[in-house]
């Protein structure tokens, strides 16, 4: 009877460890390729960091974005995290509305508690120089003062 618990066990343990680690890493890597066969010259892209860019060139690892008129920025396939369509991105009137709301909205400096007013920096009105420190060591302890500085001893 113990042999048959210890063989469910260990059963047990390679079906939670398919259903945990196996399968969803497998359906990862199937979304990651059906993407990068989505990607083609003209199609819309996202990357990792949230830059979007028209597609102009598709390499064998590599893909030329164009990010802004004019600016093209080469990035490896795996940078690019999915195929942008138009439900992803900002209409133009969406934008246009965050932008005038933006301007209407009047912004007052923030007070937090506990929090001191920042000093305004002090400048020297003075056209002396600074006193330096001066720079002779002074002997604090006799055990480690340097021969040639200790006084004088009267014969």
């Amino acid at each position: 009877m113990q042999q048959y618990s210890t063989l469910i066990f260990i059963a047990l343990l390679v079906v939670a460890f398919y259903f945990l680690i196996l399968r969803p890493q497998r359906k990862r890597q199937q979304a990651l390729q059906r993407t990068m066969s989505a990607i083609s010259p003209g199609s819309r892209v996202m990357l990792g960091s949230g830059l979007f860019g028209t597609v102009v060139a598709v390499g064998p690892r590599q893909v030329v974005l164009e990010i802004s008129p004019g600016a093209e920025v080469t990035v490896l396939k795996q940078a690019i995290s999915k195929v942008v369509t138009d439900e992803d991105e900002d209409s133009l009137d969406e934008q246009d509305e965050l932008d005038e709301e933006e301007e209407t909205a009047t912004e007052l400096p923030i007070e937090l508690p506990g929090e001191r007013p920042i000093e305004e920096p002090v400048t020297a009105t003075s056209t002396e120089p600074a006193a330096e420190p001066d720079s002779s060591p002074t002997p604090t302890d006799s055990s480690s003062t340097p021969r040639d500085l200790k006084p004088p001893t009267a014969d």
